[in-house]
């Protein structure tokens, strides 16, 4: 589902999703072979989420830091360079160079460079939801900028500064790979949050 607000519904199919030209076709597959498969067999096959997780609970995982890292990189990279509006939150700057240097060279930089932090989200009957897809969104923590986005059932945030954020550190990816979900209900989570308030608005 396409979430807008608008029309009569508020929101449309989107049969293959948002697309559009980006990268040249040997690009692609470095993304595709060198981070998009590995994760897919991480997330899905080795360590996935558990089905259910109670509120405010924890679930630990153990992944390769450098291809679980730079997936996720990947992502964030394509939506900064991308001219769709659906990605406009994302601008990068400065740092848009250095993410595209760690891809190509498969480097996934320092533990404190771009940390990567997650959270499991749940549905109203306390199950991990799997289906939501949502734009990225912008927010600042201590002072460092980060950019949020739900797939593959958890929330996932990544620090973009060029200084140390100790609570991503901690909390977050690990350079051996441990990485730690708390369980969030759907409906706390503000991006979900807005297109719930954009489809209500719709039917007013």
């Amino acid at each position: 589902m396409g979430i807008s607000g608008q029309g009569r519904k508020g929101w449309k199919p989107l049969q293959k999703g948002i697309r559009e030209y980006l990268l040249c076709g040997g690009c692609e597959q470095h993304l595709n072979d060198e981070y998009e498969k590995p994760f897919l067999k991480q997330w899905t096959v080795d360590s996935p989420l558990p089905d259910r997780i109670e509120k405010d609970a924890a679930h630990t995982g153990s992944y390769d830091y450098r291809t679980f890292k730079l997936f996720h990189l990947s992502i964030l990279f394509r939506e900064s360079v991308s001219a769709l509006p659906t990605f406009a939150e994302v601008r990068l700057g400065k740092h848009e160079q250095r993410i595209r240097e760690m891809l190509i060279s498969d480097d996934p930089g320092q533990g404190w460079e771009y940390p990567v932090l997650g959270f499991a989200v749940l549905n109203k009957r306390g199950e991990v939801e799997r289906r939501f897809i949502s734009r990225p969104i912008s927010g600042r923590y201590d002072g460092h900028l980060a950019y949020g986005q739900i797939y593959g059932g958890a929330m996932w945030w990544i620090s973009v500064s060029s200084h140390r954020n100790e609570l991503f550190c901690r909390a977050g990816l690990q350079p051996t790979g441990r990485m730690m979900f708390v369980a969030e209900p759907w409906n706390e989570i503000g991006v979900l949050q807005d297109a719930s308030r954009a489809l209500n608005r719709a039917h007013l």
